[in-house]
């Protein structure tokens, strides 16, 4: 099965399951990147990321040809919790690719809150295809090797 993870990372925590999930799987990466990003530390990381979340705002991405996600059998998304739902960046990426029909599977990182929110959240924004899995881990950076391991698991599974 032909698989890509598509995933936003502002400070590292789901850079390090995808690329955990696609070293297990031999998935190809697509890191989605805003052209302009919020600070990666600081107060205004929290007001501008968790206001930009709320508002549902779309971030122009660098990424020139999302569509090519469209040539693929399984398509994983991977985003951090955001005020309870995922990061700007994915929604710009399921705007421009409008994806149906296909198999996806879905992770979110967050510093220890619930992730139950942002999953259903990405459910809704994706609606119209077909969803294997999804699976949450807290802080990954604090604890690489239980969430890489717990990542490559649950790779594994989606096969």
């Amino acid at each position: 099965m032909k698989s890509i993870i598509v995933y936003y990372s502002l400070e590292g925590n789901c850079k390090l399951i995808a690329e955990a999930v696609a070293q297990e799987i031999g998935a190809e990466t697509l890191e989605l990147k805003p052209k302009k990003d919020i600070p990666t530390s600081g107060p205004l990381k929290y007001l501008l990321g968790g206001r930009s979340a709320i508002r549902k705002e779309q971030p122009e991405l660098t990424n020139t040809d999302l569509g090519i996600v469209n040539n693929y059998d399984l398509i994983i998304v991977g985003t951090p919790v955001w005020a309870a739902t995922f990061a700007p960046a994915i929604r710009s990426f399921s705007d421009a690719v409008h994806l149906q029909d296909k198999k996806m599977a879905f992770f979110a990182c967050s510093g220890g809150g619930p992730t139950t929110k942002c999953i259903e959240h990405m459910k809704t924004v994706f609606n119209g295809n077909s969803f294997l899995s999804d699976i949450s881990f807290t802080n990954p950076l604090k604890n690489p090797m239980d969430c890489t391991n717990k990542a490559k698991a649950w790779a594994k599974s989606l096969l």
